[in-house]
């Protein structure tokens, strides 16, 4: 979550590419625009879109060659079969698109499994679960995800996609401190200028009594010493000038991070659509499938694509001591592993010292075969130690969104 800051430094907000969506009968691509869902957006390019819309429909009626529909489904061995023919007698087949269509980078179906492991070709259990391991941006910033089966179904924690309450409750006695100090700012200042309102009347009185005077020497020396004061008066009021041009202009920007940082909570509360970022920095649409209730756990899905993805680790193959592996976007940096042990663990979390920095939330924590059993969440921090991580056990995700993983081809 974004820092509102009334000192002199500025929030760093996370960048969302600008990316125009395209309706043109595959996937639509949907790129979030200052966070605003496809919705929104599409009634601000309604006629666009419309003109879109009637080309489309020239072309596909003008008497053109017919264009053939790809079908997708899967054999009996479980392989995926892509064809232009009908397949009789399959179940859960899916039409995709017509395949002689125009296809953008995130319509139509993806092998992204297969895109990746030509690419990368991955040299141990690490690096190819590093392939499943993505990038999410959002309205409030960015975390990190993977993939837990083949058809697109991406396990994050719900923080990386809302404001939890807990961060809610910081944030607002923050800025009640904020606006606290501004109103004893203000009124220091206010009461500087009244202070500096009275020395200007007390001077203006003593000229007019110097004026008055009609001893020579005495209105001299009475002349030297207001115009060392009055000096004085103008010093003091050039300073107070300045800090009141620095504390309005911090003031308002303080005004304008606290309306974009509102914006950006009110906004993340309603969107439905997010940005995943794999491994070569493609992005692709993802859309939200289910937020826990009770666990900091959610649940998004890429789809028409067969992705890669992490298999569990068993829980009773956990034992304490062993190595692990934390994989993320710490910091901004996208695809990064950290090493550690797992220090403990209980029902509810795993502990490990595996560096979690601010945007591994919602990685995986991987054993040394690359089996996921954790999802990366928190991190406590002392005064004098590195700190220890805390990953939600990944069976109890799998438990969460059962109904999901289970019955979705």
């Amino acid at each position: 979550m974004g820092n509102l800051s009334y000192h002199s430094s500025r929030v760093k907000r996370g960048e969302r590419p600008l990316r125009e969506g395209e309706c043109m009968g595959k996937r639509k691509e949907i790129a979030l625009n200052r966070g605003y869902s496809y919705q929104y957006i599409s009634k601000k390019v309604l006629l666009s879109v419309n003109a879109i819309l009637v080309l489309f429909l020239i072309l596909v009626f003008s008497g053109g060659r017919a264009e053939a529909a790809i079908y997708q489904y899967k054999d009996k061995s479980g392989n995926w079969v892509l064809t232009d023919s009908p397949p009789g007698n399959v179940e859960n087949m899916e039409i995709i698109e017509n395949k002689d269509r125009r296809s953008s980078r995130s319509s139509g179906f993806r092998d992204i499994e297969k895109d990746l492991t030509e690419k990368y070709r991955p040299k141990s259990d690490i690096e190819k679960a590093s392939l499943s391991t993505v990038t999410i941006k959002t309205s409030i910033g960015q975390g990190s995800g993977f993939f837990i089966n083949e058809n697109g179904y991406i396990l994050t924690n719900k923080h990386v996609l809302r404001v939890d309450e807990t961060q809610m409750k910081k944030a607002e006695e923050f800025i009640a401190q904020v606006e606290n100090r501004i109103e004893d700012d203000e009124a220091t200042i206010a009461e500087a200028e009244n202070r500096l309102r009275r020395m200007r009347s007390d001077l203006d009185d003593y000229k007019a009594s110097i004026d008055r005077m009609t001893n020579p020497n005495a209105q001299i020396i009475a002349m030297q010493k207001y115009r060392s004061q009055s000096a004085q008066c103008d010093f003091y009021e050039a300073q107070l000038r300045k800090r009141k041009n620095e504390s309005e202009e911090k003031i308002s920007k303080y005004r304008q991070e606290k309306g974009e940082f509102t914006k950006k909570v009110r906004m993340a509360k309603h969107d439905r659509q997010f940005i995943v970022i794999l491994k070569d920095k493609t992005e692709l649409e993802a859309n939200l499938v289910s937020v826990s209730n009770d666990h900091d756990l959610a649940l998004l899905r890429i789809d028409r694509c067969r992705s890669p993805y992490l298999q569990s680790n068993a829980p009773n193959q956990l034992i304490q001591g062993m190595s692990v592996f934390a994989i993320g976007s710490p910091l901004g940096f996208g695809d990064s592993v950290s090493s550690g042990v797992l220090s403990g663990y209980d029902p509810d979390y795993i502990r490990t010292d595996a560096r979690i920095n601010p945007g591994n939330s919602g990685g995986p924590l991987i054993t040394t075969d690359g089996k996921v059993i954790g999802i990366n969440t928190l991190k406590l921090i002392t005064q004098k130690f590195e700190g220890i991580g805390f990953a939600i056990p990944v069976t109890k995700a799998l438990q969460e969104f059962n109904k999901y993983l289970k019955t979705n081809p």
